[in-house]
């Protein structure tokens, strides 16, 4: 018996049916695996635990942290559509949305009892001794959220002020020249420039629940990665876990990353609430109204400050649906 696969009219089907098979491969489309979810970051104390986690390989593979240098550069990213999350000041998360943006919070990762602050140099003692004088702040939301805050507590109007604005890499360099007389701006800065004498006349420890940072997702990606969003937020809270029970091993792991010693990261972290899965649970709980209420607080403020235009709808702006039902 001849085999059919010695008949070259067999052959010539088999060679055919080959090529139709590449061909048909090429138009279909490939099972290819989704890509990651891509979250963008920068050096800030209260980050520092979601960097940890990936670092310490607790983050799933489906996840990618993308480091830029500045808060600048995470909310390009962010508006560009090179990201689908980024971790943000609550304010700039506000002034997004009030742009267009579809987003949601789905956790708080700090709060600033202190780490944000306004320090001025020698001789100046109150807030009112600000008029005419040059104060520096960061060119963004949040540096214009405190601005008004600052000027509202003194009494003052812009107008009576003069604001001269800096890159945040660039505001240390300028007080120490004495191209400013007074910064508004955040931890290390605000520590290494107190520890040379600059006196801090208002923080964020005299205006409470005003600073939170938080992670926010595109509405319409996070859906998609529901699991991959829940096992982050796990990192995060393992990474809390453990610089609660060793803060300084933690805080000398951080390091690399963080860009700063050990000792400051510790000395910002006393000028952070780092809210643990509970606390986030009350904030971002419809129930408790918690952030709805800074919402409507920090919108209101925003109004007043020209950096919206229009009032926030809290409404589907954050959800504890990404929250961890447990966690070790």
């Amino acid at each position: 018996m001849i085999s059919p696969l010695g008949d070259p009219l067999w052959r010539s089907r088999r060679s055919a049916l080959a090529a139709l098979l590449v061909a048909l491969a090429g138009t279909l489309p490939a099972c290819a695996k989704r890509p990651a979810l891509r979250i963008a970051g920068h050096p800030w104390p209260g980050y520092e635990p979601i960097f940890f986690a990936e670092s310490q390989k607790q983050l799933t593979e489906s996840v990618v942290l993308q480091h830029f240098p500045t808060i600048k550069d995470s909310i390009d990213a962010f508006r560009e559509g090179r990201v689908d999350a980024a971790m943000l000041t609550l304010d700039e998360a506000l002034a997004l949305q009030a742009q267009g943006m579809s987003l949601q919070v789905i956790l708080v990762m700090d709060v600033s009892k202190g780490a944000d602050a306004l320090v001025a140099s020698k001789g100046f003692e109150t807030l009112t001794q600000l008029r005419g004088k040059r104060v520096g702040l960061e060119p963004s939301t949040l540096g214009e959220l405190m601005m008004s805050m600052v000027l509202d507590r003194a009494g003052l109007k812009r107008a009576e002020i003069k604001p001269v604005f800096l890159a945040f890499e660039e505001q240390e360099a300028a007080y120490g020249a004495g191209k400013i007389d007074a910064l508004i701006t955040y931890e290390p800065v605000v520590g290494r420039l107190v520890a040379k004498g600059a006196n801090k006349l208002l923080s964020t420890q005299d205006l409470p629940e005003s600073i939170f940072d938080v992670l926010v997702v595109k509405t319409d990606v996070a859906k998609d990665y529901a699991q991959a969003l829940e096992q982050t937020l796990q990192g995060h809270f393992w990474a809390l876990e453990q610089l609660r029970r060793n803060p300084w091993d933690t805080a000398y792991r951080m390091v690399p990353h963080a860009g700063v010693s050990a000792e400051e990261l510790i000395e910002s972290f006393r000028g952070l609430e780092l809210p643990d899965l509970i606390a986030n649970r009350r904030y971002l709980s419809r129930d408790s109204g918690l952030l709805a209420g800074v919402v409507e607080k920090l919108s209101a403020i925003m109004l007043v400050s020209g950096n919206i235009k229009k009032p926030v709808n809290a409404a589907n702006l954050f959800t504890d649906a990404y929250l961890p039902r447990v966690h070790g």
